[in-house]
């Protein structure tokens, strides 16, 4: 019973944490955008559930533990100021203006565990040898010990890391705080919200910022 309770416990630990995964990115530019608006003063789209349009599983999990969404977004500036989000351009989620989560920590709160992975160093086969059951447990001797663990572990853990890193990056790229956005330009963005939910979104101009310009 003593060598089986850790044997329950490693399988358990990888049947919940499963195989590391790639990220997909997500190329807001490229997204089929769920709604339109071309009647406000600024014209704009969005699409909720991006993570899960593109199979980041993984990702979106995340997403629902810590009650985050991420949103892609794209904005036309069609009046004559250049806009900032945050500043003279409000994003509103339902009713209330909302400040997106910075990038950096929502990709803190959305990153794949990757210790985890380190479980996998005691996953290793013997080929062969001889099986011997005593008292109901059974034990191998001979054959050939493959140590796979630490490759199953090395290859999940940089597959994990990388997959986090460039969700980081892409938050980064498409990040739309405090971006200058001219008159007539069209741009692409990520926005992540507390929200579990998927709240109508709307980008309204802030008349008192744009008033005291």
């Amino acid at each position: 019973m003593k060598k089986i309770l850790p044997i329950l416990f490693l399988s358990s630990s990888l049947f919940v944490s499963g195989c590391a995964s790639s990220f997909k990115s997500i190329n807001p530019e490229k997204i089929s955008y769920s709604y339109t608006s071309k009647e406000s003063e600024v014209q704009y789209s969005y699409a909720y559930d991006v993570l899960a349009m593109q199979g980041n599983r993984k990702y979106v999990k995340k997403e629902r533990k810590h009650g985050l969404r991420v949103v892609a977004v794209k904005i036309v500036n069609t009046t004559e100021q250049t806009l900032r989000l945050n500043d003279n351009l409000k994003l509103m989620v339902g009713n209330n203006q909302t400040v997106p989560v910075a990038p950096t920590i929502a990709a803190r709160e959305l990153k794949q565990g990757v210790p985890i992975y380190l479980l996998y160093l005691l996953l290793n086969f013997t080929v062969g040898g001889t099986q011997t059951t005593t008292n109901g447990v059974t034990t191998t001797t001979g054959g050939n010990y493959i140590p796979s663990g630490p490759f199953i572990a090395g290859g999940n853990m940089i597959v994990a890391a990388t997959a986090n890193k460039n969700l980081k990056s892409e938050l980064l790229r498409y990040n739309l705080t405090d971006k200058d956005i001219a008159p007539g330009q069209t741009v692409y963005g990520l926005v992540t919200i507390h929200s579990l939910t998927a709240d109508p979104i709307r980008f309204e101009l802030n008349t008192t910022q744009l008033s005291s310009k």
